[in-house]
């Protein structure tokens, strides 16, 4: 629907109750996505620091009060936005922008640091620890081939170069969600604080600003993807998820060896 009423050729002219909930559901969706990139930051460092104790720390009944909480937070802050005027909704609602009083600006900064800025931040961090793992990783590598043989090496080398190729990926899938989620915002503040409605902006500059929009929409999409196919523990349920029965059979057919 945004993307239709951003084409001036096609003129198309929704219902203002219509747009309001695009506009509603569209930062709500930002905003979870967002919170839950921060969760999803957090499990990958329990993960890696506390392998043993995973399942004790990572339970199914906390993801999904934290998944819960995450809505509940979500769903109070998109209300209060529009709830105290801090979005204004303009040109039959096709359009949001941010009411110049004490709350425009406050809230924005303060959605834009926990949506953009956090997960950003922590994706980073995330990013230090595993390159900091794949060093140590490295050093073990190299000492070891001096006190093994070679086909002792071989097959501990290959053990760990499979675990250091997972840590390469997940490193990518976090500079990734870096480039995808910063830019957009920092085009965003610059032009709430510096550019005015009243001045003309270039054709550079539109562009960049759609290019790092859509460059956002995409780590929404991308990153669960990436990380259902990298981490191990995500990888084995999504398996059993998308074939059950084909897992179930070849069990069977083990136990009836």
């Amino acid at each position: 629907m945004e993307f239709l009423i951003d084409i001036d050729t096609i003129t198309l002219q929704f219902p203002y109750h219509i747009n309001l909930m695009m506009h509603f559901f569209l930062w709500l969706g930002t905003s979870v996505s967002g919170l839950n990139l921060v969760l999803l930051n957090v499990d990958k460092l329990i993960f890696f620091k506390f392998p043993l104790r995973y399942s004790e720390l990572v339970t199914r009944n906390g993801a999904y009060l934290m998944a819960f909480a995450t809505w509940f937070i979500s769903v109070i802050f998109i209300y209060l936005a529009f709830h105290t005027r801090a979005l204004i909704c303009r040109y039959n609602c096709e359009r949001l922008t941010i009411e110049s009083s004490r709350y425009g600006p406050l809230m924005y900064l303060f959605f834009t640091f926990f949506v953009s800025v956090f997960p950003a931040l922590s994706s980073f961090i995330v990013a230090l620890y595993l390159l900091r793992i794949v060093d140590i990783h490295r050093k073990q590598i190299a000492e070891e081939q001096k006190l093994y043989t070679a086909n002792d090496m071989r097959r501990k080398t290959s053990a760990k170069k499979s675990g250091m190729l997972t840590f390469y990926f997940i490193f990518i899938s976090t500079i990734f969600t870096i480039l995808t989620l910063i830019p957009y915002r920092l085009v965003t503040l610059h032009r709430t604080i510096i550019d005015k409605d009243t001045v003309i902006r270039t054709c550079g500059s539109v562009f960049i600003s759609i290019l790092t929009y859509y460059a956002m929409d995409l780590n929404p999409i991308f990153n669960p993807l990436l990380t259902v196919t990298i981490l191990p523990q995500y990888r084995l349920h999504c398996l059993n998820f998308l074939m059950p029965f084909r897992l179930r059979n070849s069990h069977d057919a083990v136990c009836d060896k």
